[in-house]
Formats: structure tokens, sequence, C-alpha cells
């Protein structure tokens, strides 16, 4: 068996892997989405947490579906998933003082390479004209 042939079914297998992995965290997500909303509904009260909660849900299927129609994923979902993760942890976790100020850095530095790979767009388009 040439390295060529080996090399093309790897790269068949890992595909599949793959894909099968992420079929499997879509299924995770939907799971704990329909969690969440059952839990709302039988405590009859939905609070913050829990639509910041299924924003952050939202996100991670939109980056499932980017995946599968594009083949591709997006280096700002995982941002966007981050930051509201950490705002999360700020208005609902019991943090001191000192913590939310480190948590508060630690978005502003996601913020900053979200503005920095939109900057990059402009970046490139400049350089061509």
């Amino acid at each position: 068996m040439s390295t060529e042939n080996l090399d093309k079914k790897l790269t068949k297998l890992l595909i599949v892997v793959e894909k099968t992995l992420h079929i499997t965290i879509l299924f995770i997500v939907l799971y704990l989405c329909g969690f969440e909303i059952f839990s709302m509904y039988s405590s009859g009260a939905i609070s913050v947490a829990s639509v910041m909660l299924l924003f952050i849900y939202l996100e991670l299927i939109q980056m499932i579906q980017i995946y599968f129609s594009s083949g591709k994923i997006p280096v700002r979902y995982p941002l966007y998933i981050s930051m509201f993760s950490i705002a999360r942890i700020i208005s609902f976790e019991n943090i001191t003082g000192s913590d939310a100020l480190y948590y508060s850095g630690a978005i502003l530095m996601v913020g900053l390479a979200l503005l920095a790979l939109a900057g990059r767009k402009y970046i490139r388009e400049s350089k061509t004209v």
C-alpha cells in the first residue's frame, strides 16, 4: 500500500470521525437546551441566567450548522461563546471583586481579538487597492 493511498484513507476516516463528533455535540447541545427549557417551564420562572445559557446553546448550534454548510468553523463563534460564558460567570457566580476584574479583563481581551479579526478584512482590502 502506497503512502498516498494510506493518506487518503486516513483523511477519509478523520473526516468521518470529525462529522460524527460534531453530530454528537449537536445532540448533546439540543438535549441541554431542551432540559433548560423544561426546567424553566417546570419552575414557572424565566431567569436571565437561563436565557444567557440558551443563547450560548444557540451559538453552539449555529457554529455546528456553519460547519456542515461550509466545512469550516469561523474563529469568531468560539470567541462569542467564551465572552457570553465569562459574562455569565461574572453575573451569576459568587466571585470576589478582584475575580470580577480578572474576568472583565478576559472579556476585554476576547473583544480585542474579535476587533482584530474584523480589522483583518479591511487590511486585506486596502492591500489589494
